[in-house]
């Protein structure tokens, strides 16, 4: 087809992209790619997204190759995916006068110098700390929900592909503060804000990091994704960290006054493991902390 000879010709002179990219493809504007060079020149057609290269389902955030289109020049960037950092460069170009995006893809996670003792390695730190910067929450300093959302997925993903985990549980934890309204309502937001911090600090210490990851979920709600497959387990922590929560008392400076509360926590506890999605698996762990918060409101 015509397209595909345009796109050999062009990439003809440019033989070198060749030697030097892992991926090279054809993108469209609405994020479908039309095809994927080989190495001999020519174009595999492909009805895929680009975005499924990186083991998404929606399109990036940071998605470098519609922002080349809209803006009409060259854009590059970087993205972290299952421990590897790939090198993204979108370049608009013009073929059978249509507008399509060329992107070339490079593996670059062995390409950066190793770190010597007592010597930083400028770049590869500071991809290090982008990514953590945009997978916290700035306020407690928890996982953010779009982390969560995305470790959820990856953690699904084994459990539905792989042989070897499809039997085993995964845990998911959702927690919210009792009656958290009431206590913003009656001493203001900043008293809030207090509490939602030392519950935060309470369960960042609680939570050991081999045991899971903890992310602020939302609002007063936090959760808890284990990594530990023995449900007991997983109960004895959150035990240990909801009795230190109920038994911990808030001194909340207000209007130059110190006032003494005390707050509870509530959680549910679900295996997810069967989840169709993030979404599904979520839902399963709320059910349990709904059902949590109707049995001890039965007993009060």
């Amino acid at each position: 087809m015509k397209l595909d000879k345009a796109l050999a010709d062009l990439l003809k002179k440019e033989h070198v992209f060749h030697q030097m990219f892992d991926v090279i493809r054809l993108v469209e504007p609405d994020c479908h790619y039309v095809c994927e060079v080989q190495g001999e020149g020519g174009c595999h057609m492909t009805n895929e997204t680009c975005f499924s290269i990186w083991g998404k389902k929606q399109t990036c955030s940071n998605c470098v190759s519609k922002r080349a289109y809209e803006e009409n020049r060259q854009l590059v960037k970087f993205e972290y995916v299952n421990d590897h950092y790939y090198l993204v460069i979108a370049r608009p170009v013009k073929l059978e006068t249509r507008r399509y995006v060329l992107e070339f893809v490079m593996d670059v996670s062995k390409q950066f110098t190793p770190n010597i003792p007592d010597e930083d390695n400028f770049v590869m730190n500071l991809i290090h700390e982008l990514e953590n910067v945009s997978s916290r929450d700035p306020f407690s300093g928890l996982y953010n929900k779009k982390h969560l959302q995305k470790e959820l997925q990856e953690a699904l993903d084994q459990c539905h592909k792989s042989p070897d985990h499809q039997d085993e549980p995964l845990y998911l934890a959702i927690w919210d503060i009792d009656h958290f309204k009431l206590v913003n309502d009656t001493y203001g937001h900043d008293a809030g804000d207090q509490v939602l911090l030392s519950v935060a600090h309470a369960l960042k210490k609680g939570v050991p990091k081999q045991a899971g990851i903890t992310a602020r979920f939302g609002g007063d709600e936090f959760a808890i994704l284990f990594h530990e497959k023995d449900r007991q387990k997983c109960e004895d922590i959150l035990a240990h960290v909801k009795t230190v929560i109920d038994d911990q008392k808030y001194n909340l400076q207000i209007c130059n006054e110190t006032s003494c509360i005390h707050v509870s926590i509530s959680y549910g506890l679900a295996d997810i493991h069967t989840a169709a999605d993030p979404s599904a698996a979520i839902h399963l762990a709320d059910m349990r902390l709904y059902e949590q918060k109707h049995k001890i409101h039965n007993k009060e």
